[in-house]
């Protein structure tokens, strides 16, 4: 992450909402604005991919068992919590296909310190 501000600023707050104690959806906005930053610098592996999809159905999941917890009023505090810990992880290896996925050669680094397009590697 050396010399990449956006992706250091991208970890930095995915981490730190990933482990907040609180869920909320307004939560993803703070680090999905910081996406474009970083986007450069990390291929888009299948293993990337498997990952996004999996973090994508924990969300629903813990989202829609919240809503049935808070707005329905039925009692899904066990789902609620096994969710949680589904999102927990679903983040974790997220996060982790990320930062093995980023771009590390001097090549594709232009002097700004960003890569200059988006790589697509198969696994």
């Amino acid at each position: 992450i050396q010399n990449q501000l956006g992706l250091a600023l991208f970890v930095q707050t995915y981490l730190f909402v990933t482990n907040n104690k609180v869920i909320t959806a307004q939560y993803f906005t703070w680090y999905l604005c910081l996406l474009p930053l970083c986007s450069s610098s990390v291929r888009l592996t299948n293993k990337v991919i498997r990952g996004l999809v999996f973090l994508g159905l924990s969300i629903v999941l813990w989202l829609g068992s919240a809503y049935l917890l808070e707005m329905q009023g039925m009692a899904v505090h066990r789902i609620v919590w096994g969710a949680s810990v589904l999102y927990f992880f679903a983040n974790v290896y997220v996060m982790g296909t990320l930062l093995q996925s980023i771009d590390r050669s001097p090549s594709s680094t232009s002097s700004s310190g960003t890569t200059s397009s988006l790589h697509k590697k198969e696994n």
